[in-house]
């Protein structure tokens, strides 16, 4: 018997310009997301009370799915734009995104395997992970600052897959959320070249198995497909995957923060070089005739200056000017050497670090070749690691040979300005030994000019993304003085040898690298993918136009009881309101596994109800047992909120046969007490969670939302009070479609009043 009771909590007054297109309980917290049609998410608590807002992340990027992940400690938000962002609940930070392919984002599901693979996994693949190393904050320079882990990407003791449909007909199935282990193109599997169209709904089974998928035809009419595709060879592979995506999360990590360590590298590079040197080059472009090079080793040797060098140090450069790019310099080059240090480094080391577990699993080709995981190319991003090594070894010498040539020339060259300015130079640089003149005269000769231009800065071309001009000497080079030092290391033919490419910079290097690790675990989408198979698929036209697809509604529930193992698909015959709705079962158990059972369910006749011709206004699975249902009469003046039992109403499902579906009306499944009517309150959506016990319920003027407490022992009647309860929040107008089908109400950033 189902009984609907329920106890008004609250009621809001709704203003606003954006409208709502997604709300979305957590099954874990009191914590509800909403998304508008401007683009914003919003995190809510049971009161309304804002917990976080996420920006709209462009124009005309609209958000057009919203899952919680099953521990509700990360939110994932599909965008029109294709991406998918990932936000840490608790701070509501995001702390990973990406685009699959481009296409906008139509459908996303998340959920855990059944098993647990924490021991196994211990005892299998991995050793203890690494701490994360210090992170730098790229848009202000502060190297000093640590920043903990991510918090929402912590390690779950399941695996957890996020799946993601696109409207181009692909579904992505992300371990972790983040890391890309399927990819399945539906227009193949279903043999209808091309013809599937948007991913409307995604329905895993508990060890992923199977998935039963909702997706568009693109035939001009109003027909959708609905799918059952096997993927036995992630149930079969559950622990490598777990390993892989475990690695792949930790090496993600590592590449993000060496992109910001390198974005600070840029940002800490001074120009005031650049500067130094165009006025350089000037003096060498008045007459065509003298070259600086030779007039200030002149200088240096003779201790005579020109008419021309003169003004030029005393007049251009001058003594205060000089004194200050000699300070930036310094000061620049000493943090990028901590940069260097402190976070590319280590962050090298222990990309490394996993980089060669990845080899390592590679290697174990009974295991992990059928997931498309191939060694020569593990093997290549390790090496590309190796490359980025020696670069980042390279690049400090150069800057600990740049910081002495520099210091020791400005010296030289501010207290000779000091003195053809007549000026007094301080006692601590008024002598100068044989050995610093020295160093003046082979830095002149050899590293003052390249190709007869002035080059005082051999640091910013590390930085491009291009071929070095000016190649450092292999004397600098420690990979080089490594194998001048050993001999035999060049006869060695061991492909992981390290090979780095003097002509390469370090921007350069990355870039490589970068490309190495993308293409190691490049394959296994399509790899995984290609294993999976169709096992049941049957079309259904709908009512109305082609383009009113994406107003149907739709629900889904998994179920993983013993001895009941199926996935539940519920959507409406038309957009809403309409007649009734559809009712699909697809079984997951191995001796019924291609069973797929359906109904229509009418409300065409609803004697059991206040008089009156009934609409379906949307639908919703509140648990295993009970489905429930928003009704609105045709004249819009009464709204009934009824739940129906989920066994009655698979006791008239029937397998399906040529796409001829068995039509049933409702009204002999609805109880006494299994409804509730409301008369002052025309209801259009509603929002559930069965596990925190709470509706909330849109009216259709969309300027009023009602919080309910479910499951309450005895029900009070709280409609006829006085709650004149005004909010003037972040909700605005309620449009249709959630991910769950759900029509909703929008949440404005304007914080909330509530009268008493």
């Amino acid at each position: 018997m189902v009984s609907c009771m329920m106890r008004q909590s609250d009621e809001k007054h709704i203003l606003g310009t954006a409208s709502t297109e997604i709300l979305l309980w957590s099954s874990r917290r009191d914590l509800i997301a909403v998304s508008n049609s401007s683009g914003e998410v919003f995190l809510r608590r049971l009161s309304w009370s804002k917990v976080w807002k996420l920006p709209k992340t462009g124009e005309d990027v609209k958000v057009t799915a919203i899952v919680w992940r099953p521990d509700s400690v990360v939110l994932a938000v599909g965008y029109s734009s294709g991406h998918v962002v990932l936000v840490d609940v608790e701070s509501g930070e995001i702390v990973h995104t990406f685009n699959p392919c481009g296409e906008p984002v139509t459908a996303l599901s998340w959920e855990n395997s059944i098993a647990s693979l924490n021991e196994e996994t211990d005892n299998f693949l991995l050793p203890e992970l690494l701490p994360q190393p210090p992170k730098v904050n790229s848009t202000k320079l502060d190297i000093g600052s640590t920043a903990e882990g991510d918090k929402g990407l912590k390690n779950e003791e399941l695996l957890s897959l996020l799946w993601i449909g696109l409207k181009n007909g692909l579904v992505y199935g992300y371990a972790f959320g983040l890391f890309p282990c399927c990819l399945l193109k539906l227009s193949e599997l279903s043999g209808a070249n091309g013809a599937v169209g948007a991913v409307r709904s995604i329905c895993p089974n508990g060890d992923h198995s199977q998935l039963c998928i909702l997706a568009d035809l693109r035939a001009g009419r109003s027909e959708v497909l609905l799918m059952t595709v096997e993927t036995p060879l992630i149930t079969h592979c559950l622990k490598e995957l777990y390993g892989l995506g475990i690695l792949y999360r930790q090496i993600t990590e590592l590449m993000d923060c060496l992109t910001n360590a390198q974005k600070a590298l840029q940002e800490a590079w001074e120009d005031a070089l650049v500067d130094l040197e165009s006025k350089m080059v000037r003096y060498e472009n008045n007459d065509g005739q003298s070259s600086l090079s030779v007039d200030l080793m002149e200088l240096l040797m003779f201790g005579h200056a020109g008419i021309k060098l003169e003004k030029f140090l005393v007049t251009d450069l001058t003594d205060k000017g000089l004194k200050r790019i000699g300070q930036a310099v310094e000061l620049s080059y000493s943090n990028m050497q901590k940069l260097l240090i402190k976070h590319i480094v280590c962050a090298n080391y222990q990309l490394s670090h996993y980089l060669t577990q990845l080899c390592g699993l590679a290697k174990q080709e009974d295991r992990f070749s059928c997931l498309g995981l191939q060694v020569n190319l593990c093997l290549a991003a390790y090496r590309a690691s190796g490359s980025f090594t020696a670069k980042t070894a390279e690049l400090q010498q150069v800057i600990d040979g740049s910081i002495k040539y520099l210091k020791t020339f400005f010296r030289w060259l501010y207290v000779t300005i000091l003195r053809l300015s007549d000026e007094a130079i301080p006692p601590e640089l008024a002598t100068s030994t044989q050995q610093d003149v020295r160093f003046i005269a082979n830095f002149l000769a050899k590293d003052f000019e390249t190709d007869g231009q002035v080059r005082l800065d051999r640091i910013g071309q590390y930085l491009r993304n291009e071929p070095l001009a000016s190649i450092a000497s292999s004397k600098t080079r420690p990979w080089d003085l490594l194998a001048e030092a050993c001999p035999s290391i060049t006869y060695l033919q061991d492909s992981d040898l390290f090979q780095p490419r003097p002509e390469r910079s370090l921007a350069q290097e990355f870039a490589h690298l970068e490309q190495q690790v993308r293409a190691s675990f490049e394959a296994i989408p399509s790899a995984v993918g290609q294993t999976a198979s169709l096992s049941f698929m049957t079309s259904l036209t709908l009512d109305g136009p082609n383009d009113s697809l994406d107003r149907i509604k739709t629900t889904t529930r998994s179920i993983s009881q013993p001895k009941d193992r199926c996935n539940l698909i519920g959507l409406t015959n038309s957009a809403t309101p309409c007649s009734g709705f559809y009712l699909f079962e697809f079984a997951s158990e191995k001796e019924r596994k291609n069973l797929t059972r359906a109904a229509f369910f009418s409300f065409r006749r609803c004697e059991n109800l206040p008089p009156g011709e009934y609409k379906l206004s949307d639908i919703q699975f509140y648990n295993n047992e009970i489905m429930s249902v928003l009704l609105l009469t045709e004249e819009s003046t009464t709204s009934v909120f009824l739940q129906l039992s989920l066994a009655l109403l698979r006791e008239q499902l029937t397998p399906i046969v040529q796409s001829n579906l068995r039509s049933i009306e409702v009204n002999s499944f609805i109880e006494a007490n299994s409804f509730r009517v409301f008369n002052d309150f025309q209801a259009t959506a509603l929002g559930l969670s069965s596990s925190r016990k709470v509706a909330a319920i849109f009216s259709s003027s969309k300027r009023k939302v009602r919080i309910f407490d479910m499951e309450v022992e005895e029900e009070e009647d709280v409609e006829d009070e006085d709650q004149d309860i005004e909010d003037v929040s972040d909700l605005s107008h309620a449009t249709e479609i959630s991910k769950d089908g759900v029509n909703q109400k929008d949440i404005s950033d304007v914080d909330m009043a509530v009268s008493p």
